[in-house]
């Protein structure tokens, strides 16, 4: 059983630029302290059956907003509750507290990762390859 989130990192690197470089950032729940911010961040939240990821920075410029970021898996794992889209929980890109999320997903891109894992229950965000078994014979 699936407890992570899968997406792809450049769909995300995406959302995180153009969070960070909006004119503004809808407020949203910040990550475990339960406290709502206007800061850059991702929103992670379900919406029609599926689970997105998505930039909270909104732009009256002519640089739209891209499109959602759909997980490459559904979760199985029964215990996840995930907000809806009413209430999404955000992921903080720009954090004076610890290592930025912003550097993180800047370092993969650069480093050939291509997915962003996200641990639903703790929002612990991690960037990588999903690695490629193969059978011996």
């Amino acid at each position: 059983m699936s407890r992570f989130l899968y997406f792809d990192l450049g769909a995300v690197a995406a959302h995180a630029r153009h969070a960070v470089l909006a004119d503004r950032n809808l407020p949203t729940l910040q990550g475990a302290s339960g406290r709502r911010s206007d800061e850059p961040a991702l929103q992670l939240f379900r919406h029609g059956g599926f689970v997105w990821l998505a930039g909270n920075g909104t732009d009256r410029s002519h640089n739209p907003a891209p499109a959602l970021v759909r997980a490459q898996h559904n979760l199985t794992f029964p215990a996840v509750r995930l907000p809806c889209l009413r209430d999404p929980q955000g992921l903080p890109l720009l954090d004076s507290a610890g290592p930025q999320l912003m550097d993180l997903i800047t370092q993969g891109l650069l480093g050939g990762a291509h997915l962003v894992m996200v641990d639903p229950n703790t929002l612990t965000v991690g960037v990588g390859r999903l690695r490629q078994r193969r059978v011996c014979r």
